[in-house]
């Protein structure tokens, strides 16, 4: 047995599974540590997507932006909602999208001019959404989605997507790169280890699929279709099987030590490298504001809520596209429902808390 390997072998695992979670720890800390002020409102001229990309970062789930854009748009007078029995619900267009709609003066202004050119690119990505469920006229039925609307979709989400990972700052990218590189560079030098120790220097040359299959794996992007249905099974195979040969054909402990760094490599390079999320001061700023405002809304009692309501009687309207986007809808819901709520003007129909909640 050869102790020097094992121990190169197990530096290598180490180092490649806490150097990525070191840095993905030390993001969330930093965005714990974000100053929170108390915010009734969420910043002025934001839409659902601005707060989703900024509160969320990579971890945005853009497919889930339809209902409460909606909102928000009919909220903003671009659009009317209107329930049909057999045909989901009714967008009636109003008038054609405009960028940071006028909205409640308490909303918080941010005079940061990298956000704004952010939200520059988010607006044309909603601006191209609006149109295509508007190009055939002003009048569009949620479960009579035409193709037009259902490809511009698609594009719409994948535009969120990227939007979403610009988020990260300069040094969150760099230390992305460096975890993949260490993960890549510890499954080659730990089968060249294993390979020499185990008098088994064939064994690169076999190794190469597993590793390859790892990076070809990473870089295949993760949308619906063929693809993402194929890649799993494929690049399975394709690293698994010479894999397993590799370690029937060497030593036992070799081949567990082997197997072990192989695995976190692969664990690496597919999941925690594009895991890691450190934001500069002025993301970090946005996203501490954005917090405090989902906190307020969660922990403020009924009675302060209805003061708010009192001061802007549309407030609860202005305020519900972002609980979707925050996931907090169920729990106002029961505060909301103490305060004595006009319809809103824009919304056409009796099952409200099925749109709203």
């Amino acid at each position: 047995m050869n102790i020097a390997a094992y121990v190169i072998c197990a530096l290598l695992a180490f180092a490649t599974i806490v150097f990525p979670i070191g840095a993905i720890i030390a993001g969330k800390i930093k965005l714990r540590r974000a100053l929170k002020p108390i915010e009734y409102y969420p910043p002025r001229g934001f839409s659902p997507i601005d707060v989703l990309i900024e509160y969320y970062g990579f971890r945005a789930n853009t497919h889930a932006l339809l209902n409460p854009l909606m909102l928000y748009w009919a909220d903003c007078g671009f659009i009317t909602i209107e329930e049909d029995c057999k045909r989901g619900l009714k967008l009636t267009k109003l008038r054609d999208i405009k960028q940071n709609a006028d909205r409640d003066s308490r909303y918080f202004e941010l005079k940061i001019d990298e956000i704004g050119k952010l939200k520059d690119i988010d607006f044309e990505a909603e601006k191209n959404l609006f149109d295509a469920i508007f190009s055939e006229g002003d009048v569009f039925y949620t479960l009579a989605a035409r193709s037009v609307y259902l490809d511009r979709n698609k594009e719409f989400i994948n535009s969120c997507k990227t939007n979403a990972l610009t988020v990260k700052s300069k040094t969150s990218k760099k230390l992305s790169i460096a975890a993949f590189l260490l993960a890549f560079l510890s499954a080659v030098i730990s089968t060249l280890t294993i390979g020499v120790a185990s008098n088994g220097g064939g064994i690169f040359g076999v190794m190469l699929f597993p590793i390859i299959g790892m990076i070809a794996f990473r870089f295949i992007p993760n949308e619906s279709g063929m693809i993402t249905a194929i890649k799993v099974p494929f690049f399975t195979v394709w690293g698994g099987a010479p894999l397993c040969v590799v370690l029937a054909l060497i030593p036992w402990h070799y081949a567990v030590t082997l197997a072990v760094v192989v695995i976190c490599s692969a664990v690496t390079i597919i999941l925690l490298a594009d895991r890691i999320d450190i934001r500069d001061d002025k993301h970090i700023e946005l996203y501490g504001r954005i917090a405090a405002f989902k906190t307020f809304l969660i922990d403020a009692e009924a009675d302060r809520i209805n003061t708010l309501v009192e001061e802007n009687p549309n407030y609860y309207y202005d305020v519900l596209p972002y609980c979707y986007i925050l996931k907090i809808t169920d729990k106002l819901k029961t505060k909301f429902d103490r305060i004595a709520l006009d319809g809103p003007s824009w919304y056409l129909g009796d099952l409200r808390d099925t749109l709203m909640f």
